[in-house]
């Protein structure tokens, strides 16, 4: 089993990354009441391009859960190896806007949370970080059809994200 060493020394195994999203698929009620019209969404980083750094022990790795509502409202959870090696998490809320005056497909999101793993000497890479916890607020752009979806998200001043997502389950 490949293992990923964050910063710390911790040792998170690869199949962690692909496991955690069928175990919340796996705990999910056939029918949950009050859900009508929600999309669970999932996302994996499919490319991150960033500004270059000694520091930087790439590839950051990305799995993403979305909640979506049908006022499009999006409530999230990130997981992800940060662009220094660290295990990080980004739990979130926000907005999706539809464009389909500009173009069919067209999708824009904007959410906010809290980011936890940014720590020691990378504290102060994301803003109002104190003891590994920081705010995060990020917008990206994106077409889905159908159930797929390709997003660009930006990671603040440091780089791009592609990910790419589907829609695992909807109510």
């Amino acid at each position: 089993m490949e293992l990923h060493r964050t910063a710390a020394g911790r040792a998170w195994p690869l199949s962690a990354w692909i496991l955690f999203p069928l175990l919340l698929i796996a705990a999910l009620p056939v029918r949950a009441e009050g859900l009508e019209g929600y999309t669970l969404h999932g996302q994996l980083g499919a490319y991150t391009h960033y500004s270059s750094s000694d520091d930087h022990k790439g590839p950051p790795v990305l799995v993403n859960l979305e909640l979506n509502s049908p006022q499009d409202w999006l409530f999230g959870l990130s997981l992800f190896n940060n662009s220094f090696g660290q295990f990080s998490q980004y739990l979130y809320a926000g907005k999706k806007w539809r464009l389909p005056k500009i173009q069919k497909y067209l999708q824009v999101k904007l959410t906010a949370g809290v980011v936890h793993g940014y720590d020691d000497e990378f504290e102060d890479k994301i803003p109002f970080n104190k003891d590994g916890w920081g705010v995060g607020v990020i917008p990206s752009v994106g077409f889905k059809k159908d159930r797929w979806a390709v997003d660009l998200v930006a990671l603040g001043t440091a780089g791009l994200l592609l990910a790419v997502g589907y829609d695992i389950w909807e109510w």
